[in-house]
């Protein structure tokens, strides 16, 4: 495992891609317990290049072992009072949501607590990283009867429509439509119809921005409903 992380630096994107995938065959061999163990020390590491790597072969390891193997000690991980740790387990879940699929809708419950967490941090990469989280994990479970949770997780991404930073307001806007694909249209119009002719142009200008995305792939589903 040691030799493999040392991969995960190299130039070339194969021989990374390489050394994730291998991370999942090992976890299926020998269980992933050990692998695991080693991936999530990798956190701590400065170089982020190597993060982000690791926080991928996390997500394959939870694909290929199942999620239940990697939660527990990904949820108990995120109580390291380091931002690189927790923001590296955030996206980690974000990855996790994107490979599992409709697999997520047994998880929901469980991660909502921690995507809570993140969602209300003064730390604008930890809500935009969860942002990205709850993306993926809405696309997953559309469908699936979590509707309720999700209504519980746009409560928390909602305020963060006013970010200033192009990359927090990329993924908020990301976890607003993977929202509208799980909850139908209609529910983010109610939101989105109290600010529209708001007095301050500012905030209408976000409003108007969210209703115009809704009209564009929604037009003939928003009605009084």
């Amino acid at each position: 495992c040691f030799e493999l992380l040392e991969m995960l630096k190299a130039h070339k994107k194969a021989i990374r891609r390489a050394a994730n995938s291998t991370f999942g065959f090992i976890a299926k061999a020998i269980g992933p317990q050990d692998v695991l163990h080693t991936l999530l020390n990798n956190l701590k590491v400065q170089d982020r290049q190597m993060r982000v790597c690791t926080t991928v072969a996390i997500a394959i390891v939870a694909e290929t072992c199942g999620p239940f193997t990697v939660l527990p000690a990904l949820m108990n991980e995120y109580r390291v009072p380091e931002l690189n740790v927790q923001n590296g387990v955030l996206k980690a879940l974000s990855f996790m949501f994107e490979y599992i699929g409709a697999m997520g809708k047994d998880y929901v419950y469980a991660v909502t607590p921690l995507l809570q967490d993140a969602l209300t941090e003064r730390d604008a990469v930890h809500r935009q990283t969860a942002c990205s989280a709850i993306k993926h994990l809405a696309l997953g479970v559309a469908g699936q009867g979590c509707e309720d949770i999700l209504i519980h997780l746009l409560n928390y991404v909602w305020p963060n429509i006013f970010e200033e930073s192009p990359h927090v307001i990329h993924a908020v806007f990301d976890a607003i439509q993977g929202l509208i694909v799980a909850l139908g249209p209609n529910v983010i119009l109610q939101y989105v119809v109290q600010g529209l002719y708001h007095p301050a142009r500012k905030v209408r200008d976000v409003y108007w921005r969210v209703y115009n995305t809704l009209y564009v792939y929604n037009a003939d589903a928003l009605v009084a409903g």
